[in-house]
């Protein structure tokens, strides 16, 4: 049986129904419009909340149906243009670096900067969400936004710019009081939790601290101690949610995991592991043999991909299908450098740049992490196996707007290969595990139900 399109974050509590509720029943209390109320002068007849609503309700619909449209209409380069579609989400990568050293992250194989991004350039990138109307921005990237002590100012400053979503994840390691009341302060919309493990052993193998130990009771807290505050405030923001990546630790604690957060977090999910793909090849004999009439029926090679899922379901990849990313947001590196995708963590196919640090700097902070890896700094000894990140194109060196990188060839072209399933020329496409893009058969062997 084949299914059409699979997507790697699977609720077991509230889900994106739950998020447009909420956000559309809340929308007096949000900051973008208490602040659209000010320029008005007041909301009598309730116009300007109604028309939030109605873009929120709008940038939500938009997030599956403008890749549909546009792949259903074969739209790049001019045919794209003009259908006047804009960015939905812009991710801002306020902070780079990470103060921790999960082993399954890309950070431990692909060299991250630690750096924290300038206050004028993300003024200059919500100062361009403004002009197009973009609904969403996601105040993270590659690092933990906690550690960007500007944070709060950044979040505010999206929303008096009509941003109606801000958007962080982090990993609530240095998630104490002060930080918790300003972020609810500040305006920030949903705050998504990355929590690996339903017990202290497994979080604790697999969230590693980077700088000093990280403690599972002390983060378990910090989530804790956040929906107590939110609710000493009176303010239903920031909707909160956790997710947990499955792996082979964590897929047996999945109940457990929930167990911890029902009561505290409006929303529980767990997430394909996606950081490293996994191939037919990589599984055990008896798994191989069980799913052989599978893959002789459908013909399928032992390099193609293959997904368990959180309620145990096993898939086998036949083919791709072409990414949704490049029809609904662009990324923002630390200094300026813009990715339509994220998964691209390199950097290894840049379309532009915001910023003229982005082409002058070169490489020089890669090239630190190196070095600092190499002489097994501290923070850098979990780095053995780190390389620079590759480079597949190289973009004009001069600074664009988002608006022209987002109609520009680089991107343009990318589009029409993945419309015209020409996925494996492009390198960061064609190694990429992201589980959307790929599509899918389920598998069900006689006789042996839940072999994952």
């Amino acid at each position: 049986m084949k299914d059409d399109k699979l997507y790697v974050v699977q609720a077991q509590k509230g889900g994106d129904v739950e998020r447009l509720r909420f956000m559309i029943n809340n929308m007096r209390a949000n900051k973008a419009y208490r602040y659209a109320v000010e320029r008005e002068g007041g909301d009598p007849e309730g116009l300007v909340l109604e028309k939030l609503q109605t873009r929120f309700q709008n940038y939500r619909d938009s997030w599956r149906g403008n890749p549909r449209y546009a792949i259903e209409h074969n739209l790049h380069h001019d045919s794209f243009t003009q259908t006047g579609l804009t960015p939905l989400c812009i991710d801002v990568e306020t902070a780079a670096i990470c103060d921790l050293a999960c082993p399954f992250c890309f950070r431990q194989w692909i060299a991250t900067p630690d750096k924290l991004m300038r206050a004028d350039l993300y003024y200059s990138i919500i100062d361009q969400c403004e002009e197009l109307g973009v609904p969403s921005v996601k105040l993270n990237w590659r690092g933990e936004p906690l550690l960007q002590p500007n944070l709060p100012e950044f979040i505010d400053y999206a929303k008096r710019a009509g941003v109606l979503e801000t958007i962080i994840n982090t990993n609530a390691v240095t998630l104490d009081e002060e930080k918790a009341r300003a972020l609810v302060d500040s305006g920030l919309d949903l705050m998504i939790y990355s929590f690996d493990g339903g017990t202290k052993q497994t979080y604790e193998k697999m969230r590693v601290g980077r700088f000093k130990e990280n403690s599972f009771d002390v983060v378990y807290q910090n989530i804790r101690r956040f929906a107590e505050i939110r609710e000493e405030m009176r303010s239903p923001f920031p909707r909160t949610k956790i997710q947990m990546i499955l792996t082979e630790d964590t897929r047996k604690e999945q109940d457990s995991f929930f167990a911890l957060f029902a009561d505290c977090v409006d929303d529980v999910a767990v997430k394909a592991y996606t950081e490293r793909g996994g191939k037919l090849r990589d599984l055990d004999e008896r798994t191989r043999k069980l799913l052989g009439e599978t893959t002789e029926k459908w013909k399928i090679k032992g390099d193609a991909a293959y997904w368990c899922d959180m309620r145990g379901t096993f898939y086998i990849s036949d083919g791709r299908l072409p990414c949704e990313q490049p029809y609904q947001r662009l990324m923002v590196t630390h200094d300026g450098r813009v990715s339509m995708c994220c998964y691209d963590w390199g950097m290894a196919y840049p379309i532009g740049y915001v910023s003229e640090e982005g082409y002058k700097k070169g490489d020089r902070d890669y090239q630190v992490v190196m070095e600092k890896a190499r002489i097994g700094a501290k923070g850098f000894e979990h780095l053995t196996n780190v390389q620079m990140p590759r480079r597949y194109v190289n973009p004009a060196k001069r600074v664009s707007t988002l608006s022209e990188l987002w109609q520009g060839d680089i991107i343009n072209d990318l589009r029409q290969k993945h419309l015209e399933n020409r996925l494996e020329e492009i390198p960061v496409c064609r190694r990429c595990p992201f589980k959307e893009t790929y599509r899918w058969i389920k598998v069900e062997p006689k006789n042996e139900p839940g072999i994952c």
